[in-house]
């Protein structure tokens, strides 16, 4: 919303009007929304939303063809059209917002955005928003690479980079940061190097780091808004410190993963959605066959299946990021916040998969064991 209030809306280029005679259609990219205009008043209206009249002001001009709609109909059709989410706010401006160089850069993002957009929202601020985002990346293999340059893409402004493994030859069917000339070397300092390449103007902080509890969970954490974790070893243990270590400092953790020919992930909010803890102890008590193999497979130390295909990483990454965009921007509410969902390669079909609720009692999260009064608070979905 601009500093002085107004509001002159504006027909979305994304919602586009169409059609003839007695029949308006807006939209037309994958969804159409079909009007009755007999008389040609609604067109009329739609032509004169291009974001420099004042709702009074439309209606003045379309009253010099259309006297008999009233200023109270015009009104209430702009607040259906905005409920609708065809209209932006024409009177918003990037000043003070975002700086040339980032308004081209993010051009087709900022599009995006004011496809979510209502009159009383500011698309520039929604790509401010991911700018000063700060987001701890816990691994840089073959979902962390391709985490770190999307979020370079899309505009993250500070990643918290974390990983202590060095590059090998079956790495490169998936870590795309990578080359055959790297083997050996720390993957840390690489991939930090090449995304800077890609975009200078993220500050990436790399922290080179096996983490081996929840005290070291809590040292890379400290002051971020987001987690992702895609580190995953050792799977068990590594799940546990991450999910205690988020709850302990109430930050928002984004996870996933492949398993041969499926992809999952999840999200957890402390104070709103169950912990990981929460999760395992429901699969206890409703899945016997579930635990005795979780259960076997910790004892044993038994942790992925050593295949990864990067089709399957890269729709895993774009389902993560799109987790992240929505917690950060507010958009939309996180798809998978308590629940773990899943793509099969075999039909690409999306599915939920297990869900879980959070438990008073939970030794991570509940009540007695953590304040959840100070939950973070992220920016509310429209």
């Amino acid at each position: 919303m601009p500093a002085d209030g107004r509001i002159l809306p504006q027909l979305k280029h994304t919602s586009p009007l169409f059609g003839s005679g007695d029949t308006v259609y807006i939209g037309g990219f994958g969804e159409v929304t079909e009007i009755d205009d007999p008389t040609g008043s609604i067109r009329r209206l739609l032509e004169l939303l291009d974001g420099t009249r004042t709702v009074t002001e439309v209606h003045r001009d379309l009253a010099a063809d259309f006297p008999e709609v009233s200023a109270e109909e015009v009104a209430a059709a702009v607040e259906q059209f905005d409920e609708a989410g065809f209209l932006l706010n024409g009177a918003v401006a990037p000043e003070g917002i975002l700086e040339d160089h980032e308004l081209e850069r993010w051009a087709r993002n900022i599009n995006f955005f004011g496809s979510y957009a209502h009159l009383a929202d500011n698309k520039y601020d929604l790509q401010r928003r991911l700018r000063d985002a700060r987001v701890t990346l816990l691994g840089l293999g073959g979902l962390g690479t391709h985490l770190l340059l999307d979020m370079a893409a899309m505009g993250i402004g500070h990643v918290r980079a974390v990983e202590f493994d060095r590059v090998e030859l079956s790495n490169l069917n998936r870590q795309i940061l990578y080359r055959e000339s790297d083997i050996g070397q720390e993957k840390l300092y690489l991939a930090a190097e090449r995304v800077r390449l890609f975009n200078p103007h993220i500050d990436i902080e790399p922290v080179s780091l096996k983490i081996g509890s929840t005290q070291d969970v809590l040292s890379v954490i400290d002051g971020a808004d987001v987690v992702i974790s895609v580190a995953d070893r050792p799977k068990m243990e590594l799940a546990h410190w991450v999910n205690e270590g988020c709850v302990l400092q109430r930050k928002p953790l984004i996870t996933g993963g492949l398993e041969t020919q499926r992809a999952v992930y999840f999200t957890m909010i402390p104070g709103q959605t169950g912990c990981i803890a929460c999760w395992r102890r429901q699969v206890l008590h409703e899945d016997r066959v579930s635990d005795r193999l979780l259960t076997e497979k910790r004892e044993r130390q038994i942790g992925g299946d050593n295949a990864a295909f990067c089709p399957l990483v890269t729709m895993t990454t774009g389902f993560l990021v799109g987790e992240l965009t929505r917690l950060i921007t507010g958009i939309a509410p996180p798809v998978a916040a308590g629940r773990l969902m899943q793509l099969r390669f075999d039909d690409y079909e999306m599915s939920e998969s297990e869900r879980w609720e959070r438990l008073e009692d939970c030794a991570v999260c509940g009540k007695d064991a953590v304040d959840t009064t100070t939950a973070p608070k992220l920016t509310e979905a429209r």
